[in-house]
């Protein structure tokens, strides 16, 4: 121990500087992969905390537009203890913006086995029976939403359900334990009167008396339901939900990793200078009978020690950056896949253990080579203090060899992605990566020597490209993880740029009407309210509407498995684009009878095909539908199914639009035709009506907020990257201390052998962006045409951002040099006579 003190602690100590540079880059990698592990198990948690208020202590819940004649009959059903109805809808809150509450219609009198909330009518009293049955506008809300809205009890509330405008009155708090602020519960038949669907359950739970063998009931309760009810137990459905979300989250903490990976690069570096600093040290240790494991673990230790504050620093910074990145996530979850609201940030045990090993390991993993190298290093050799710089080692032609290794392991994997599991399309991210990295030697070697022979007219610059050659160990690790960190970043921009051309061209040609008319409360909390049948008649009979689309949501189960299925009337003048073209044909088959179309991430993920049959369960029963036609869609990954009105009235007879398109004939204006509606018709302030433009902004809009936490991890990558740019040009600048004093002694002044240092930065930028580029482009085939198809099903043409890529190189090299600052002005002002001496 006293041995370490005096090698590694003391030596830390003494080298604050570049200490708390080598803590940092390992904390940088650490908060962002903490940050992206909080935020995502937040996110899980928010909607089992969810699910635990609705469902509360039930063994089965049976879920879906339930007749509320058959409640006598299911909750006296066979091997059940207890049940009770449930009614949900999702209210807009006209008085505050884009806020909404989650409703649940209760039964207290049967309610009361299954609860996980409590209703306080006042902190000194309990539930008050006469104004829960009594008053139709009694509401519970959470005591977090009355703060945030300054409201009290007995106050009043407007709310919006459909084209209804109700002022509810603040009755009772609701304690609701972890899940957010937006539940709200009032008296079951009051919930159906507001809701609008007086004859309707949204859902029913049961106790069982044996719940480790549901199946009995199961069966019975499905001979008393209509078959699309769906029956399973609350887990189930929540587990659902988290398979969506994993692809989401598995990608973010793939990016979340780059960081770390960056910072194994910068490890390497600090521990070579440790070890060129104490190259004397290493020599008397070995001299006076020290072993090379002895010198090995000691580099390791420091590089643990370096790990283990770094880590524990990460956490602090973890929590910070999990704070600013939770409300996009959030945002882009609701967007893509379910309604959420992120209030709480969740630790679970497993995440610290894991992030202090992850950084400890990738420290122990990034000094393992130099430490290595420094125990085999011969005590004669190690106490001649000539630079290692002079031993100009040539990378070897193997690295070609090691990199096509890599390569070919990267097409491996991104079979497997396809053929066996997904993950492996992270593995081809991996070993495309890596085989980069693996030519950074043979790239940095041949660099220097043509750079040097382009820039003999300066002498500065000539020897600036001749240091490139002659420490390439040293550079071409630097190389690396800078270039891992361009590549990072080029390969998400070109990917997100692919993604947003892509998708503006879909909206050309799906988004053709004028104007797009939903309920307000829709745009807030999804397709919840269906437009009023008079509203659509009154806008269908308008003169300068031309023709009516309309779209209807419905939650199906197709093959086993929960879809989006839309309901549409069109009009004919939005055709979707279909795979391997035909779309004029494939859409006249579409309106055949039991004829539906699939988008494609669901034909990829059930494995369907044209002309294959789909089971679709209806309240009917399981009926096959023929697929007319796969076509491109990018609003929801898990797939969408789409069916005419006919076919959809065949078997559900549901009638109720969520929202309508509207053609206007020539020489009518959008906005005029919407300031018009909103004059002449009461009725249209319950209603969002967007022009094409303003839909379009708004989509948008989403697509940023969907990428927004990508930024964040791309610009946490880069500085970690250009933090190795000053661990390494220090390292060099403690190798060449001697080299440098002879030139100084030669007549060389301050400032040339600043702009040396300079340049040799300058020039080491140079080579890791353009090593970054060809890596991150071959990186974005991998995200767009593995992951991303892999995951999501996706197709998206690749389509490189030329005017990104251009300022890369523009603004990092000049950041390289920044970089450079430190180890050049301590290159020009060391003491020349120290350094001779030596």
């Amino acid at each position: 121990m006293r041995l370490f003190y005096q090698h590694v602690v003391r030596y830390g100590l003494q080298h604050k500087l570049l200490a708390a540079v080598n803590v940092l880059s390992v904390a940088l990698g650490a908060a962002v992969f903490l940050a992206v592990q909080i935020v995502n198990h937040s996110a899980t948690r928010a909607f089992e905390a969810g699910i635990d208020v609705v469902a509360g202590r039930a063994h089965l819940e049976a879920r879906g537009a339930i007749p509320v004649q058959l409640w006598p009959r299911l909750k006296n059903a066979p091997g059940c203890t207890a049940a009770t109805p449930v009614v949900e809808g999702m209210l807009a809150l006209p008085d505050f913006d884009r806020e909404y509450l989650h409703l649940l219609g209760v039964d207290p009198l049967t309610n009361r086995p299954f609860q996980n909330f409590k209703l306080q009518a006042a902190p000194d009293r309990e539930f008050d029976a006469e104004s829960w049955f009594g008053d139709p506008g009694a509401v519970a809300i959470s005591r977090q939403f009355a703060g945030r809205h300054h409201l009290r009890l007995g106050d009043p509330l407007r709310v919006q359900a459909g084209e209804r405008e109700v002022s509810l009155r603040v009755a009772f708090y609701l304690e609701t334990g972890e899940a957010d602020s937006h539940f709200a519960a009032m008296d079951i038949g009051w919930a159906q009167e507001l809701l609008g669907r007086p004859d309707q359950l949204t859902a029913v739970l049961f106790r069982l008396q044996a719940p480790q063998h549901p199946e009995n009931v199961i069966a019975a309760l499905r001979r008393l339901l209509p078959n699309d009810v769906v029956i399973r137990s609350p887990e189930q459905r929540g587990a659902q939900v988290a398979h969506l979300l994993a692809g989401f989250q598995l990608n973010l903490t793939a990016l979340s990793l780059v960081s770390l990976l960056v910072g194994v690069f910068l490890i390497y570096n600090t521990i070579t200078a440790s070890a060129v600093r104490r190259r004397a040290e290493i020599g008397m240790l070995r001299a006076v009978g020290g072993s090379r494991s002895f010198v090995r673990w000691l580099f390791l230790g420091e590089a643990a020690l370096y790990g283990a504050a770094g880590s524990a620093l990460g956490c602090f910074l973890g929590v910070l950056l999990a704070r600013a990145l939770v409300r996009t996530v959030a945002q882009t979850i609701s967007n893509l896949y379910v309604l959420t609201s992120i209030e709480r940030l969740y630790f679970p045990g497993w995440e610290i253990p894991l992030v202090l090993s992850l950084g400890i390991g990738s420290a122990l993993a990034g000094a393992w080579v130099p430490a290595q190298a420094a125990a085999g290093l011969p005590p004669l050799k190690a106490l001649n203090l000539q630079v290692l710089a002079d031993e100009r080692p040539r990378p070897r032609l193997a690295w070609l060899a090691v990199s096509a290794l890599l390569f070919a392991l990267g097409l491996l994997s991104g079979w497997l992605a396809f053929a066996y599991n997904h993950l492996a399309g992270f593995g081809a991210a991996f070993f495309t990566l890596a085989g980069f990295c693996a030519l950074s030697p043979l790239i940095t070697y041949a660099s220097g020597h043509r750079l040097s022979r382009w820039l003999r007219s300066s002498h500065v610059w000539r020897l600036a490209a001749q240091n490139l050659v002659r420490s390439v160990q040293h550079h071409a690790v630097t190389v690396a993880a800078l270039a891992s960190a361009v590549a990072m970043v080029v390969s998400v921009s070109v990917m997100i740029f692919s993604f947003r051309v892509t998708v503006n061209r879909w909206i050309e040609g799906r988004l053709v009407a004028d104007i797009f008319v939903t309920l307000a409360q829709n745009e807030v909390a999804g397709f919840q309210g269906t437009v009023a049948p008079e509203f659509l008649e009154r806008l269908r009979r308008r003169p300068e509407v031309e023709l009516i689309d309309t779209y209807r949501d419905e939650t199906v189960t197709a093959a086993g498995q929960r879809v989006s299925l839309g309901v549409v009337v069109g009009s004919g003048r939005s055709v979707p684009e279909f795979l391997g073209g035909h779309d004029q044909e494939k859409f006249a088959r579409f309106r055949d009878r039991d004829a539906v179309i699939i988008s494609e991430p669901l034909a990829r993920r059930l494995h369907l095909r044209d002309g294959d049959q789909l089971k679709i369960v209806s309240p009917e029963g399981e009926r096959p539908f023929r697929i007319a036609g796969i076509y491109y869609d990018y609003t929801k990954d898990a797939g969408v199914i789409l069916m005419q009105r006919e076919n959809f009235l065949r078997y559900w007879h549901r009638e109720g639009v969520h929202s309508v398109a509207l053609y206007l004939r020539p020489g009518a204006t959008p906005q005029a035709v919407i300031n018009s509606i909103r004059q002449a018709d009461p009725s249209a302030r319950f209603y969002a009506l967007r022009s094409n433009a303003s839909l379009r902004q708004l989509v948008s809009n989403i697509f940023d907020q969907t990428f927004a936490v990508t930024y964040a991890l791309r610009l946490v990558a880069v500085l970690v990257a250009v933090i190795g740019i000053v661990l390494n040009l220090t390292v060099l600048v403690k190798e060449r201390e001697r080299e440098l004093a002879v030139i100084r002694s030669l007549g060389a002044r301050r400032r040339q052998v600043l702009g040396m240092v300079l340049a040799e930065a300058a020039l080491l930028g140079l080579v890791a962006v353009m090593l970054g580029l060809g890596s991150g482009c071959a990186l974005a085939v991998v995200l767009t045409e593995v992951i991303n198809k892999a995951f999501f099903g996706w197709t998206i043409p690749l389509q490189l951002p030329w005017e990104q890529l251009a300022l890369i190189p523009v603004l990092l090299i000049p950041v390289s040099v920044l970089g450079g600052l430190w180890p050049a002005w301590r290159a020009a002002n060391a003491p020349i006579i120290g350094a001779l001496r030596e």
